[in-house]
C-alpha cells in the first residue's frame, strides 16, 4: 500500500480514538440534504465517508497547488455524481432505502480504491489521480433510462513537485499518461453510459505499463461493450514502447502469430473465427494487446476480436522460454534473471 494510505491509516486511527465508530466526516446533527441524511443513516457509508475524508486530505497535503486544483475539481464532481447515480431513476434520493445505501457504499469504495495507487514512478516522480464524473438526463430516447453517466480516471504526474533534473522525463511520462484520456471527451454524450479508467499494471523493469479499461453502453443497445488495452513507456529511450524494443529481427512476427494461433485454436475450438493468419497477425503484433511479467508475456483480446461475444475476452500466456530466440538482448537478459 502506498505512503498515502500509511499516513491516512495513522491519522484515521487517531481520529477514531476520539470519535464514535462509524462517524461521518461532518456533524450529522446538521445534516439537511438527502445524501447527508443517507450517510448518517448507514453505519457503513458513514465509516466510508470518514475514511475517504482522511485519505483525500492526506493526498492534498502532498501535492502542488496545480495538482490540488485538479484533484479538488474531480472530488467536487464525484460528490455531485454519486447521489444522482444512486437514485431510482427519476425518484428523489431515498436516504433510508437499503438498496440506495448499498449503492452509496459501492460508490465510496470505488472512489477510495482510486486513491490507493502508487505515489510515484521510477522512485522520484510523484503521481496523483485525475478524474471526471458527469451525470445528466439521458437523451437516448429509452423510456426507462433517465440518466447518462460518464466517468473517466487516470494517474498523472505532479510536475510541480518534480526535481529539476527529472523535469523533462516527468513531462514525457505525464503526456503519455494523459494521451487519449481527455477528461472532456464525454462532455456532450448524454445518450450512453461510459467509464474509462487507466491504472498501472505489472511489467518489466525497463517499462512503465498501464491498462485502460473501457465500458460503453449506448442507451437502447442489446448489451454493453467492454474493451481493454495496454500502453507501455520504454524508460531507456524515454518514449512509448516500440515492438522492436522487445523483439529483434524479422521472424518474430510470424513466430509469435503461430504460437498465439495454436493456443487460441486449442482453447476456443469451433468458437475461434479468425479467417486467416494474416488477420490474427495484425492483432498479435500490436503492443496494445501485450502484458508482461517475470514469467512471460500475455496477449489479450477483446470481445469479438477472435471469437463471439459469448467467449468473453480470450488471452494467451507465453512463457519467456518460448520467445527467447526473438527477444531483444536487453529484454532477454532481464527475464533470464528470474
Amino acid at each position: 500500500m502506498g505512503r498515502l494510505f500509511a499516513i491516512g491509516a495513522m491519522i484515521l486511527f487517531l481520529m477514531m480514538a476520539a470519535t464514535p465508530a462509524g462517524a461521518a466526516s461532518f456533524d450529522c446533527a446538521k445534516a439537511t440534504r438527502p445524501q447527508e441524511k443517507l450517510i448518517c443513516a448507514s453505519p457503513e457509508v458513514s465509516r466510508l465517508d470518514a475514511s475517504m475524508a482522511v485519505a483525500y486530505k492526506a493526498l492534498l497535503q502532498r501535492l502542488s497547488p496545480e495538482a490540488q486544483n485538479e484533484v479538488r475539481r474531480g472530488q467536487r464532481e464525484w460528490l455531485a455524481y454519486w447521489p444522482d447515480s444512486c437514485r431510482d431513476q427519476a425518484a428523489p434520493l431515498n436516504p433510508t432505502n437499503k438498496n440506495t445505501q448499498d449503492c452509496a457504499a459501492a460508490r465510496y469504495k470505488d472512489r477510495i480504491a482510486l486513491f490507493d495507487g502508487p505515489d510515484d514512478v521510477t522512485g522520484d516522480i510523484p503521481l496523483y489521480l485525475v478524474s471526471t464524473y458527469r451525470i445528466r438526463p439521458s437523451d437516448g430516447g429509452v423510456e426507462w433510462i433517465k440518466y447518462a453517466q460518464n466517468v473517466t480516471y487516470f494517474p498523472a504526474v505532479d510536475l510541480g513537485q518534480v526535481a529539476h533534473e527529472k523535469k523533462n522525463l516527468a513531462a514525457l511520462i505525464d503526456r503519455w499518461l494523459r494521451k487519449e484520456m481527455d477528461v472532456s471527451a464525454n462532455a456532450d454524450d448524454a445518450a450512453s453510459d461510459s467509464e474509462t479508467g487507466k491504472r498501472f499494471i505489472e511489467s518489466l523493469p525497463m517499462l512503465l505499463s498501464t491498462g485502460t479499461s473501457t465500458y460503453f453502453y449506448g442507451h437502447g443497445a442489446a448489451h454493453p461493450v467492454s474493451a481493454y488495452s495496454t500502453q507501455h513507456f520504454f524508460l531507456p529511450k524515454a518514449r512509448p514502447l516500440l515492438a522492436s524494443d522487445i523483439f529483434q529481427g524479422s521472424q518474430w512476427q510470424d513466430g509469435l502469430t503461430a504460437l498465439v494461433e495454436s493456443r487460441l485454436q486449442k482453447e476456443l475450438g469451433d468458437a475461434y473465427y479468425i479467417e486467416s493468419r494474416a488477420d490474427l497477425r495484425k492483432l498479435a503484433i500490436d503492443p496494445s494487446h501485450w502484458q508482461f511479467n517475470t514469467d512471460g508475456m500475455t496477449i489479450a483480446f477483446n470481445p469479438y476480436e477472435v471469437a463471439p461475444y459469448a467467449a468473453g475476452a480470450p488471452s494467451v500466456n507465453l512463457p519467456w522460454a518460448t520467445l527467447m530466440p526473438w527477444l531483444d538482448p536487453q529484454v532477454r537478459s532481464a527475464v533470464a534473471r528470474h
